[in-house]
């Protein structure tokens, strides 16, 4: 199911897909292990996952569930307003929560929240638009 996402493997942040209710919601998970090309600069000797790739990879999973509302590879980011509530140090288990809360004439919003061993890491909302 994966492979629904437009991302190549280098700029795809969900690893295994838990569960997706058509339409409605979708868990998945991240597992950053700490070798990814990015961590080279963010920062060097000291790893921390970029917030903004959290909020990527919780717009990847809203994704799988908007494809089941507009169709494969049907949306893309509008708007994106996640808070990032702690730092994630890799290795880290990234689990990512995308439940649609609303739905708008080729726009659909989400609720989204990551955690790590059970600590929500980050939450907000997330407007995919039909493409």
């Amino acid at each position: 199911m994966l492979e629904r996402l437009p991302h190549g493997p280098e700029f795809r942040f969900v690893d295994e897909l838990v569960e997706c209710v058509a339409g409605e919601r979708a868990s998945g998970v991240w597992r950053a292990r700490g070798d990814e090309w990015f961590f080279r600069g963010h920062f060097p000797g000291e790893p921390i996952v970029p917030g903004v790739l959290v909020g990527e990879a919780l717009a990847q999973v809203s994704g799988l569930v908007a494809g089941d509302i507009f169709g494969l590879r049907g949306a893309r980011l509008a708007q994106i307003d996640v808070k990032v509530l702690a730092a994630v140090k890799p290795p880290a288990t990234i689990e990512l929560r995308s439940t649609l809360t609303k739905r708008l004439e080729g726009l659909v919003l989400f609720d989204v929240s990551a955690s790590v061993s059970g600590n929500e890491v980050a939450r907000g909302r997330i407007v995919l638009a039909k493409t």
